[in-house]
């Protein structure tokens, strides 16, 4: 059987659907339980943050300690942004029922999700060089670690492999 890089696209974007919905429950589910895994001790476990996990059902809340009495959040809205990738996940070829569309919209929805990953990315290491975030150095080096991943994973797709997220490895090998 011949390697099919298509395949390897979707599968890669069904991992990360499952990956984003997995990380989402818990912080709609058990906010504190997740905040216990991230912030430096249980007083960096405000109302607030609690709340605007759940809201934004993401596990990167930005906040000071509660002595400041600010909060400031500027994590990424995680089930919003699998909405784009669930949409790019149908097979862009005509052959097979797909729509044209697809590819231009895997290219939209890879750019601007890089670009808020890097974004992320750059903050948490901005947070863990100047050490008072109220995240602990594990929480912010694993989401240094995962922002990477996934953006390395983007420009793989976006610039070295293009032609795996359009299909088109697979109609020249039917030439």
């Amino acid at each position: 059987m011949a390697f099919n890089g298509v395949r390897l696209f979707r599968y890669a974007l069904l991992g990360e659907i499952g990956s984003n919905v997995m990380g989402a429950l818990p912080c709609l589910l058990a906010p504190e339980t997740v905040l216990s895994y991230l912030v430096r001790g249980p007083n960096d476990i405000t109302p607030v943050a609690k709340s605007l996990t759940q809201w934004y059902a993401c596990c990167h809340p930005r906040f000071q300690r509660p002595t400041n009495r600010k909060v400031r959040f500027g994590g990424m809205i995680l089930t919003a942004f699998t909405i784009p990738i669930i949409l790019s996940y149908p097979n862009p070829r005509p052959s097979q029922g797909g729509d044209p569309q697809i590819v231009a919209w895997r290219r939209l929805a890879y750019m601007t999700l890089g670009a808020g990953e890097v974004g992320l990315g750059t903050i948490a290491m901005i947070q863990f060089l100047q050490g008072d975030s109220g995240f602990t150095d594990s929480a912010l080096l694993g989401v240094m670690a995962f922002m990477g991943v996934f953006s390395a994973m983007r420009g793989f797709f976006l610039y070295a492999r293009p032609s795996w997220m359009e299909a088109q490895e697979n109609a020249k090998k039917a030439q």
